[in-house]
């Protein structure tokens, strides 16, 4: 095994407010009582069968609220669908997890290479250098530069070429990180910090100092 390929949002970077609290938030702004661990994982699923990024969001897809509503059981008019459809939910208030770096010094002690993949903007750069997240990283594998956005296992692939060969893929979002990584034929771990994947028994931690020792155990380190 040559590398270690991690997700940086809400994996290595906690944005404030996150992507799906915006969104919750947003809802619940017109009037509707909703679950913020339902509007997560109902996005998720939506966001899990786009593999594309939208032209005009740069590195990600857009939010189709019809459908997103459709998953939680709700109606909406066209007007607020509209009106929602209409908002930017990406968060410039950003910063390291506390586990980010121990997790990182951890992998390179190991002597493996991290590769960072992750479905973002071109801010992901601009990220990287201000949180100095790039003396860890040995690639950078971003939806906004390649033109494919995970699971599609395109990404996964490319980053493999970067590493030199396979590895382990962290992420926080199953149908995104997990389901992506094995299509590539690659090992990967669910990163649950808030227990919203109750149903996923294995090779899933709630941080990332247990995806270390994790890592450890499968290589027998």
């Amino acid at each position: 095994m040559k590398a270690i390929f991690v997700d940086m949002g809400e994996t290595l970077v906690k944005f404030t407010p996150r992507y799906y609290e915006a969104v919750t938030n947003a809802i619940r702004e017109k009037g509707f009582d909703v679950d913020e661990r339902e509007v997560f994982r109902a996005l998720m699923q939506q966001l899990g069968n786009h593999h594309f990024p939208h032209p005009e969001v740069g590195g990600l897809s857009n939010i189709d609220f019809r459908d997103l509503f459709y998953r939680l059981g709700l109606v909406a008019s066209d007007k607020i669908i509209k009106d929602l459809e209409s908002r930017s939910y990406l968060s410039n208030k950003y910063e390291l997890f506390d586990d980010a770096i121990p997790f990182l010094e951890e992998v390179k002690k190991m002597g493996l290479k991290v590769i960072l993949v992750s479905n973002a903007t071109s801010s992901i750069h601009k990220i990287i250098r201000e949180l100095n997240l790039i003396k860890y990283l040995d690639g950078i594998v971003a939806s906004c530069d390649l033109g494919v956005m995970k699971p599609h296992p395109k990404i996964f692939y490319y980053a493999k070429r970067m590493a030199g060969g396979d590895g382990i893929h962290i992420g926080d979002v199953y149908e995104i990180d997990v389901v992506g990584a094995r299509r590539a034929y690659l090992d990967a771990i669910l990163l649950d910090r808030f227990n919203y994947y109750p149903e996923i028994k294995e090779n899933k931690v709630n941080n990332l100092l247990q995806a270390v020792k994790l890592i450890k155990e499968k290589l027998n380190y």
